[in-house]
């Protein structure tokens, strides 16, 4: 019996391509402690880019982001999937020189994007002065994707809703999960794909794993016409935010918190501050007004980048997939692929080995801090 802890997008994903390998109702039970897509994976502003800081996710985004784009032609429902690009204002020469270097990087794996004037190319912007365009990247609805796996995967897996309080093992072998109702259920095979509770549920048997919840706001006001076409990050007025097709704008600011876990509200004096700095940088928007909010986590990690695998000293038959510090929706498709070959087939991809649990104690932690 598998049993994978958490039905979110990298939950749901195992889930599909288990089952895409010919698994069944009999082999497979999901369990979830509130509802489908509870944490990250409904709480997401759902892009995709493949401009990372290290070669490590870079290398990743590109395989991911292929295989998602092969995905969305595969999966039920009409994910949306939409180039739009992803636009940095340029804020002083120290920003500059900084992507002057990724820009080299990224060309480096024909993914270079461009410096322009913002003014002249995209006149609705404020802002005098250079940005860097990377084409390439975009966006997708995160709720098709989810709920296109649930759907073709609902009859075909067992699902419980219920609270995991407790892996069970002896002394090398994984041998289940002890829920909130006191049921014990018994697998051979357990998957943590809990988002940002993942530490605690290794925590339960003495598996420390460095996954930390770090609350983010997302505010959507009234729609306009449509015009927003990449998504715009700036540093500086510290806010990140593009427009649905619906015409509404989406996004974020860009603001460190203490991490740990919260309540799901969004905060006023947030909110007024995107605003704010949206008006600023964007003509012609005096006077909107926030429609709606939501808040959730990133799951952060000390390097700022996804945990899977195992580790030699876990006991075995234990797996994770969780820690994606805010690039987990994206990456949600081809890490379900990447763990289920290696539990149904013992193959183990080049990626398993360089975001494994196991580089925090070999001090081998990757040098990613392009976090948005």
């Amino acid at each position: 019996m598998i049993i994978i802890v958490g039905a979110g997008s990298h939950g749901l994903s195992l889930a599909y391509h288990l089952v895409k390998k010919g698994y069944s109702k009999k082999d497979i039970t999901l369990v979830e402690w509130k509802r489908i897509g509870y944490g990250s994976s409904s709480r997401n502003a759902a892009r995709y880019r493949y401009h990372f800081y290290s070669k490590e996710n870079v290398e990743y985004a590109i395989n991911a982001i292929s295989y998602l784009k092969k995905q969305s032609k595969e999966l039920e429902y009409n994910s949306l999937l939409l180039r739009t690009g992803y636009l940095w204002v340029i804020n002083g020469e120290q920003e500059y020189s900084l992507f002057k270097k990724l820009d080299s990087f990224w060309s480096s794996y024909n993914i270079g994007g461009k410096f322009i004037e913002c003014k002249d190319n995209y006149a609705y912007i404020k802002f005098e002065g250079q940005c860097y365009l990377a084409p390439q990247d975009g966006a997708f609805h995160h709720d098709y994707i989810l709920y296109s796996y649930y759907y073709s995967i609902k009859d075909k897996v067992s699902t419980i809703y219920d609270k995991v309080v407790s892996l069970i093992k002896d002394d090398s072998k994984i041998k289940g999960v002890k829920l909130s109702s006191g049921k014990e259920l018994y697998g051979d095979k357990v998957i943590v794909t809990a988002g940002a509770w993942s530490g605690e549920v290794l925590s339960s048997i003495g598996i420390e794993v460095p996954i930390f919840p770090e609350k983010k706001e997302i505010y959507i006001t009234e729609p306009l016409r449509y015009f927003l076409e990449p998504l715009i990050i700036d540093s500086k007025l510290q806010i990140y935010f593009s427009q649905t097709l619906k015409g509404e704008i989406i996004g974020g600011i860009e603001d460190k918190r203490e991490y740990k876990f919260e309540e799901f509200t969004i905060s006023i004096s947030n909110a007024i501050k995107f605003l704010k700095g949206i008006r600023e940088l964007i003509k012609g928007i005096d006077g909107i007004g926030i429609l709606r909010g939501w808040s959730g986590y990133y799951e952060m990690t000390p390097d700022s980048s996804q945990i899977m695998g195992y580790s030699n000293d876990w006991p075995e038959g234990l797996f994770i997939d969780a820690g994606y510090s805010g690039h987990g929706m994206m990456f949600a498709p081809y890490s379900g692929k990447i763990m289920a070959d290696l539990i149904a087939d013992n193959y183990k991809n080049k990626f398993i080995d360089i975001f494994s649990p196991s580089r925090f104690k070999l001090n081998k932690l990757i040098n990613e801090t392009l976090v948005i």
